[in-house]
């Protein structure tokens, strides 16, 4: 069973959609008492709470079983205005789709947070009998950027910037600049419809995992104020959620250059073995590599200290040299299996490399075998 709600902007509008829906689709008498989701048996056993601890943030906690397989799913808006958490610390794995993309979480070694914006489609999949522990945490776009970058303006100080480049940790890939002076600060501007980015998936870690169930087991007749607790932990999980996104983006990093500079050495292994017996184009090259052309000749040369050419023309001569001098050979030949346009190509090519001419080399060999 499928029910569904859509979520336009802050407030418990959305609870209220939801459970009407449900109440059709099952036949049943779901009500909401004092922000608290009141089952039948027959439903669900346990408690589920709705929280708004501002105007800018809310929470709903799940701490229940369903008895019937349930699917519940937040239909995408067509406006950006806010973000939701969705931390899952059930026992058990619970299926989570974001955009058609199915991702399996919670369980002892895989509670996680799914970060997902107002316009995509979310939705959480329960198993009759299995118990749902989560909390999902809505936030408008001003409540991120105030709490990013005291400023409620796309623009911040850019102290997330990544040393020594003009990438904020937080921005997506293209959706962004940095405005910098000569010390390194100045002003980043993220593209509106970019607050850290649509949706992505980091495991919570054991920290954030027991303020998740601080959150879930909560007493409301605690001494300290609910909504004091509530959103002081919000922020808790918020700020280890932004240092956890900035290090992946370092470690991503970090494997793309482990990654390249492992097929820039294949590349040289190409051409190493190939150059004096076919021609090596670089589109070709680039293909094996998964590059694009460009990307090839920039990394090519910061990882070998060579242009691409200039290495691929190196191995010829080098091959050429060897042949040369232990060979007798047609000049005109070799030139041709090398890949050569003419014969005066060659020969300019290699004096300008070795300072002589291939006749000089062919002829100093056949002299030093005599």
């Amino acid at each position: 069973m499928k029910v569904q709600f859509t979520k336009k902007e802050i407030g418990r509008q959305w609870l209220v959609d939801l459970v009407n829906d449900m109440n059709t689709k099952l036949s049943s008498n779901i009500s909401i008492v004092n922000d608290r989701v009141v089952f039948p048996e027959s439903i669900a056993s346990g408690t589920c709470s709705y929280h708004q601890v501002g105007p800018d943030v809310e929470i709903t906690i799940f701490n229940l079983t369903f008895n019937v397989a349930l699917t519940v799913e937040r239909l995408a808006h067509t406006e950006d205005n806010f973000y939701c958490m969705h931390i899952n610390c059930s026992p058990s794995e619970v299926t989570h789709v974001i955009n058609k993309k199915a991702q399996k979480i919670g369980g002892p070694l895989n509670s996680s947070l799914l970060w997902c914006a107002s316009d995509t489609t979310s939705s959480f999949q329960l198993e009759a009998g299995a118990p749902f522990q989560a909390i999902v945490i809505s936030m408008s776009k001003e409540y991120i950027q105030n709490f990013l970058w005291d400023d409620p303006s796309s623009s911040h100080s850019c102290v997330l910037r990544t040393p020594d480049t003009e990438t904020c940790h937080l921005a997506p890939e293209g959706n962004h600049k940095c405005d910098l002076n000569s010390n390194g600060s100045g002003k980043c501007s993220i593209d509106q419809r970019y607050i850290i980015s649509r949706s992505l998936k980091s495991n919570i870690g054991k920290l954030k995992y027991e303020l998740v169930q601080e959150i879930v087991n909560f007493d409301k007749n605690s001494s300290i104020p609910e909504k004091l607790f509530l959103k002081g932990n919000i922020l808790k999980i918020l700020a280890l959620f932004v240092n956890r996104i900035a290090q992946k983006k370092e470690r991503a990093k970090g494997n793309t250059r482990l990654n390249d500079v492992a097929k820039i050495l294949e590349i040289k292994r190409i051409i190493d073995n190939n150059a004096d017996a076919q021609h090596l184009s670089l589109a070709a090259l680039a293909k094996s590599a998964a590059f694009s052309k460009s990307k090839l000749k920039s990394k090519f040369k910061e990882v070998i200290g060579k242009t691409t050419y200039q290495y691929y023309l190196d191995v010829k001569m080098e091959k050429a040299r060897s042949i040369l001098q232990d060979n007798t050979v047609s000049i005109t030949h070799l030139a041709f299996e090398l890949g050569f346009k003419s014969t005066s190509h060659f020969s300019q090519s290699f004096k300008k490399h070795f300072g002589v001419s291939p006749k000089f080399m062919l002829e100093d060999g056949l002299r030093r075998t005599k």
